[in-house]
């Protein structure tokens, strides 16, 4: 039984969109991105989500991920992770190319799509792996808003969004994911997994009308 969406409930609660950027969604630019037909139904998807989360008075916060650029030795200085090396020179599963790293600091595909372009009095946390809690600010943040329970919505469903729903259900937070504001680079059947791990383990699936209709209420 899924939780229900009281204003007793949503007042406690924090709009979180993760890595909704422009190296997954934006066609034009990015490099590790989901299907053109994924990236348009979660920007939609999730604009009219933010539109009513805050016409609710309730936070927004944007995850974003960025690496460190040494630009005397041209290399990302905290992108070591062994498995994501390994990545650089092997196809990442669904993708027909290798992993590359162009989200540095300053760089244009970290920024948000510019259709969720953050708005004054919403918050930004940047983050450099797939937890959105490591190494950074999020819970100092969460605990300052007064949050206990997490609406999520992003890509990856299947690392950086399922990392997050982990990371939320170890803090004793409630987690309540949006499925249709979700996606894959790694394709339909990794994101599809993932919901299913979500569901079984870590929170709720809660379509985003349903939010909507109760932020309305």
């Amino acid at each position: 039984m899924r939780p229900d969406l009281t204003p007793a409930l949503l007042d406690r609660a924090a709009l979180l969109l993760v890595d909704m950027n422009r190296s997954h969604l934006d066609h034009s630019i990015g490099h590790l991105l989901v299907a053109k037909e994924d990236a348009d139904r979660i920007i939609a998807t999730a604009v009219k989500l933010r539109d009513a989360w805050a016409a609710a008075g309730r936070p927004v916060i944007f995850v974003r991920t960025h690496h460190r650029w040494n630009p005397a030795t041209g290399e990302v200085i905290d992108n070591r992770n062994p498995f994501w090396m390994a990545q650089h020179a092997n196809p990442i599963p669904g993708l027909s190319k290798p992993r590359k790293t162009l989200a540095v600091e300053g760089s244009p595909v970290t920024e948000v799509v510019p259709q969720l372009a953050p708005r004054p009095g919403e918050h930004t946390v940047f983050k450099h792996r797939y937890s959105p809690f490591h190494n950074t600010d999020l819970e100092l943040l969460l605990k300052n808003l007064d949050v206990d329970t997490l609406v999520i919505g992003g890509v990856n469903t299947n690392n950086c969004v399922l990392c997050t729903c982990f990371e939320a259900f170890n803090r004793d937070l409630r987690v309540i994911l949006v499925p249709d504001a979700c996606a894959s680079m790694n394709g339909p059947g990794y994101h599809s997994a993932a919901l299913t791990l979500i569901e079984a383990a870590l929170g709720w699936l809660v379509p985003s009308d349903d939010i909507i209709a109760a932020c309305a209420r």
